[in-house]
């Protein structure tokens, strides 16, 4: 069989070309301390270090989840704490305020105007926003501000009552906040109580509205309990001479209130009807043609939200004369007052004390992590990183195998006839 110089150039172009793409890949191994270069080095531990790859990346993302939760977690601690120690601090003034018998009106006043300060700190805590900007009691609208109003018009809570979770392991969720309206909203009261709020159809510009009110007669609510009550403004020619009237009527039957029938209104006014005692400051709209005059609703309710407590105490405190009365209705509040700040103490205690087994569970699902992290980790590092001892000494032996065989090419390539003439 006869050998072709071609023949014999190309195969030796072929090994040496071979030899030095062996060579290439081990200097790259070396390199770069990797021993798969491509998954066709070796299909099933590429396959193994793809998976554990997406493993340790969901850790590290959990890791960052635990982090966000820890914060929020903790934020929500400090600020319950705090509110905890405000209304320590308001159950101590209203301890003293009812010793009836001994303060005076000047007295009274400057209580109420401590609870008033008191008061604007509650709310502001109530609207605490985490480092990313979201209100902490909102529920799910943690882009929306929880709690709104004052204590001439009334609070209202307009957030959700879910809480949001963050996922931080494959089958573990932990809620990173609390509904506001489970903590601080409802709060059972000690007796039959009401909620006042404007309808959002109303049309009068500015808005007019009614204050947060309060039972001055609990016996004759009682009676009237569990009924609503709603103000409607008539027609102003509903009187004569013609102007502002309004009509106050159960809101189930529709019947009238007497003697609130075209009653003249008066902005600012004490209205007192079944035992309750709301003021409407403003002029609302009234009535005209096929367009309803503004309405105002006095709600029963059971529960009574901390804030509204608050307010009703100052209040009441403004309020206080010389006369047996206001102080007796005081006296009353007093003790409506620390039963509501008992509620929401107690349902401070009941969310701090989640809040701790939440971190619990953050804490011991971080160590789960680290661990599952350690030995994805030492797999992963017997898969893919590189013996560079074996490498080394299969370097040098590429690269002896190499130089042979450009040797022996070159010796190959000058046997010719010619040279042995």
């Amino acid at each position: 069989m006869r050998i072709s110089t071609l023949q014999i150039f190309n195969i030796a172009n072929k090994s040496m070309s071979e030899a030095n793409q062996e060579i290439a890949k081990t200097q790259t191994q070396l390199s770069t301390g990797q021993r798969i270069l491509k998954p066709s080095d070796d299909p099933v531990a590429s396959v193994k270090i793809m998976e554990i790859n997406q493993s340790l990346a969901r850790i590290d993302q959990y890791g960052k989840n635990i982090d966000i939760a820890e914060n929020n977690l903790a934020l929500e601690e400090s600020t319950l704490n705090t509110i905890s120690n405000l209304l320590q601090r308001v159950r101590e003034i209203a301890v003293q305020a009812g010793n009836t018998a001994v303060y005076t009106d000047k007295e009274y006043d400057a209580l109420a105007s401590e609870v008033d300060s008191r008061l604007d700190e509650l709310k502001n805590l109530m609207n605490t926003r985490n480092s990313a900007g979201d209100y902490i009691f909102s529920g799910y609208k943690g882009g929306e501000q929880p709690f709104t109003g004052s204590a001439t018009e009334g609070f209202r809570y307009q957030g959700t009552e879910g809480q949001v979770s963050i996922k931080v392991s494959e089958g573990t969720k932990v809620a990173v906040t609390d509904s506001g309206k489970a903590v601080f909203v409802d709060i059972p009261s000690a007796k039959n109580n009401i909620k006042t709020s404007v309808n959002e159809a109303n049309r009068a510009t500015p808005p007019a509205t009614i204050s947060i009110g309060q039972v001055v007669d609990q016996s004759a609510y009682d009676d009237f309990y569990p009924e609503d009550m709603v103000i409607t403004f008539n027609e102003d020619s509903a009187i004569a001479p013609a102007g502002k009237n309004f009509s106050i009527t159960e809101r189930s039957t529709g019947n009238v209130i007497q003697p609130y029938e075209n009653f003249t209104y008066s902005s600012g006014d004490e209205l007192i009807v079944n035992g309750v005692s709301v003021r409407i400051n403003g002029i609302p709209a009234s009535a005209e043609g096929s367009e309803g005059g503004d309405q105002f609703f006095i709600d029963s309710a059971p529960n009574q939200d901390v804030l509204t407590t608050l307010a009703r105490f100052s209040a009441a405190m403004k309020n206080v004369d010389d006369t047996q009365e206001s102080k007796t209705l005081l006296a009353g509040l007093v003790a409506d007052t620390l039963n509501n700040i008992n509620g929401t103490q107690d349902n401070i205690q009941t969310v701090t004390s989640s809040l701790g087994a939440r971190m619990n569970t953050l804490e011991t699902t971080r160590e789960l992590h680290l661990d599952t992290e350690l030995v994805s980790k030492e797999i992963l590092s017997n898969l893919q990183d590189l013996d560079y001892a074996e490498a080394a000494s299969r370097l040098s032996a590429q690269v002896l195998i190499l130089e042979a065989a450009q040797a022996s090419f070159a010796r190959i390539s000058q046997l010719s006839l010619f040279n042995r003439l």
